[in-house]
């Protein structure tokens, strides 16, 4: 009882910041997260056999698949032909501007050899990668939000990312779709394409989609649709484009949740580190 009393004050002040944390989660359903590549089906996965992630179904040719993934899918997440994601369950990361960052995400594994060109999303292919989300609310106070995403991601290390997303935005406190180009070379985020979220009444579903359509050059579009009982009701599509392949020939397809981190007021703060030092005084003693 002694030394549950002592280090209590410590407990209270961590998990008064993840409650903070917490309570400004994405959370969010995926109905169906699909790849094309030359005009066929490269993979799709409909979330109907209640294995999460990393768990997913084979190629179309029989080969086995997997995902690479960042944060954990609970027990449970995938049911009834849908994926949970929480951004919650993320695991702690920054952005290309260095801010901290909660993401959940699942990269499908695919072949990340340049040299390559027949196997993988290449840059001798036309790509398309369209996820499709049950509506969900995002009512901040932080940013959080949902979304797909191309990426060179390889042994953990990537330079760019098209990342088209749902989030909510704490400086308008509107919820928007925003296409953007993460370049964790320069240390940049450019905003592509952005649009209020404005679903019509009705809407359950929200298509979002990027597609790489011709080969003479490195462009990548997104787009997003609005639908009913699966039929489209509206959307739009952002003109200008975003550039991958840049100093590689491949790129990988994502999903993910997020969510940004708040920062501690100063009285937590100050809680946080009575309670370690106490902590820390305890130990000295046992010693």
């Amino acid at each position: 009882m002694r030394s549950y009393t002592r280090i209590a004050p410590a407990a209270v002040a961590v998990a008064t910041c993840f409650w903070s944390v917490a309570a400004h989660s994405a959370v969010v359903y995926l109905d169906q997260f699909e790849i094309k590549r030359n005009g066929g089906t490269f993979f799709t996965d409909g979330f109907g056999d209640g294995n999460p992630p990393p768990n997913a179904p084979n190629f179309p040719n029989g080969q086995t698949a997997s995902y690479s993934v960042f944060g954990t899918f609970v027990a449970g997440s995938e049911a009834n032909g849908l994926l949970r994601l929480n951004s919650a369950d993320g695991g702690l990361t920054q952005n290309a501007l260095g801010q901290d960052r909660r993401n959940l995400h699942a990269a499908l594994n695919t072949n990340t050899d340049s040299s390559d060109l027949g196997t993988g999303l290449k840059i001798d292919d036309t790509i398309g990668l369209t996820g499709l989300f049950n509506l969900s609310s995002l009512t901040g106070p932080l940013i959080n939000g949902y979304g797909i995403r191309f990426s060179d991601r390889a042994g953990g290390v990537f330079n760019q990312m098209a990342e088209l997303d749902v989030r909510f935005n704490p400086v308008t406190g509107k919820v928007e779709v925003r296409y953007i180009l993460q370049d964790f070379v320069t240390d940049q985020v450019t905003v592509r394409g952005l649009a209020d979220f404005a679903p019509p009444n009705g809407a359950d579903q929200i298509l979002l989609q990027l597609t790489r359509p011709d080969t003479s050059n490195t462009n990548f579009f997104a787009s997003y649709s609005y639908l009913q009982g699966g039929n489209v009701l509206g959307g739009g599509a952002f003109e200008a484009p975003i550039s991958l392949f840049q100093g590689e020939n491949f790129v990988r397809a994502e999903f993910h949740a997020f969510e940004s981190l708040p920062v501690p007021e100063p009285g937590t703060l100050a809680l946080l580190g009575l309670g370690f030092a106490g902590m820390a005084a305890m130990r000295r003693r046992r010693q």
